[in-house]
């Protein structure tokens, strides 16, 4: 953990490096947790690209949108701003790692500037990132590359300087089991093996706790994304990826059809049926290898004998009955029974916070706790 000073930081952020969406959740002085959600991709750019976009910009588009960072000669355009204006990509075939520096970067930025601290020529910042298990191992080096490049930064703003107070890094799944954990009570989970799985839209995650401590730590590439990529190549359609992945997720387990007319190309209303029809197709039959292919690897990395599984993520409510079916006769706690607050419910995102809010409140509570030490 980073030395802390007797005073508390700034902000406070917590980030969740999703496949489909950064997310954030974050808090200022009024210590109530607020979410921030900023597109996946990032792309590399050179200075003299940045100066001209921003000296041809017309308009004062949200922080969110218009997010790029600079250390040393190194620049990044972020989120919206990469996807929209320089054909950055979400970078799914990479570690979440390699991008985690400039995420961080950019956050803290679109954070600070909705918070009204830019102008300060000095904040405090505290952090705490989710990782894949998998990834675990690059924890230390994240570190080390988010404290010097916070100490000084370039941004739309100007030159920001923010010293890192605080910092936490958790596996995927972790922010779920910590306050599942808290919540038992550390003697009722000494006796028992709890398997949590993460769903999410790039990576699978899982992590087993046997008698109160967490040993087994797993990833995989079996997201949401192999079964979009198996659909994208079955069919004949212009869609992105993102706006596949999104009408499939839409359209459900039971298949709606309604999400999926997006996606078909011709104006004839019984050809466009038609298409629809097929895309029908391609996902049951995309859906049925993807479960086949999860299910392998669950039998291959969970322990035979299991108390209980803790389901979560995105994908996980997505395929919520075909787990259940996987799982039957275990016992399965979605989420944790995590609650989360109406400050951080969006029905876009549905329970995918759930992660980060479990490591927000762990997070608070270890803020909390250095702060009372340092004052004694």
């Amino acid at each position: 953990m980073v030395k802390t000073k007797a005073t508390a930081p700034h902000l406070t952020l917590v980030i969740d490096f999703g496949g489909s969406l950064t997310k954030v959740i974050y808090q200022g002085d009024d210590s109530q947790p607020k979410l921030l959600a900023m597109e996946p991709e990032v792309i590399s750019l050179n200075k003299e690209v940045l100066e001209g976009y921003e000296a041809r910009r017309l308009g004062s588009p949200d922080a969110v949108n218009s997010a790029w960072v600079g250390c040393d000669s190194d620049y990044y355009a972020v989120g919206y701003l990469a996807r929209s204006q320089f054909y950055g990509n979400a970078g799914l075939s990479s570690h979440k790692y390699e991008r985690a520096f400039a995420k961080t970067l950019a956050a803290v930025w679109v954070v600070a500037k909705l918070l009204g601290l830019t102008k300060k020529k000095k904040i405090s910042a505290a952090i705490a990132v989710l990782l894949p298990a998998g990834e675990f191992e690059n924890a230390s080096q994240l570190r080390e590359d988010i404290t010097e490049g916070l100490k000084e930064f370039a941004t739309p703003t100007g030159t920001m300087r923010v010293a890192l107070t605080h910092y936490e890094c958790k596996p995927e799944g972790g922010g779920v089991y910590m306050v599942y954990a808290k919540n038992q009570g550390s003697n009722a989970l000494k006796t028992k093996t709890v398997a949590v799985v993460m769903l999410g839209y790039r990576n699978a995650s899982i992590l087993v706790a046997d008698r109160g401590v967490v040993g087994q730590r797993e990833t995989s590439c079996l997201g949401f994304i192999r079964l979009v990529e198996s659909v994208k190549g079955n069919i004949s359609t212009l869609a992105t990826t993102a706006r596949i992945a999104s009408a499939i997720a839409l359209s459900g387990e039971g298949i709606k059809t309604a999400p999926l007319m997006s996606l078909a190309m011709s104006s004839r209303e019984e050809v466009r049926k038609e298409e629809v029809n097929k895309l029908v197709s391609a996902i049951e039959l995309a859906r049925s290898q993807y479960l086949l292919t999860l299910g392998s690897w669950f039998r291959d990395t969970l322990p035979k004998e299991l108390d209980e599984i803790i389901l979560c993520g995105g994908t996980a409510y997505y395929l919520k009955e075909s787990l259940q079916k996987h799982f039957q006769g275990s016992h399965i706690i979605w989420d944790g029974d995590m609650e989360l607050p109406s400050s951080l419910q969006d029905e876009e995102l549905g329970r995918r916070m759930c992660d980060a809010y479990g490591m927000y409140q762990y997070f608070k509570s270890r803020i909390s706790q250095s702060l009372k030490v340092a004052h004694v």
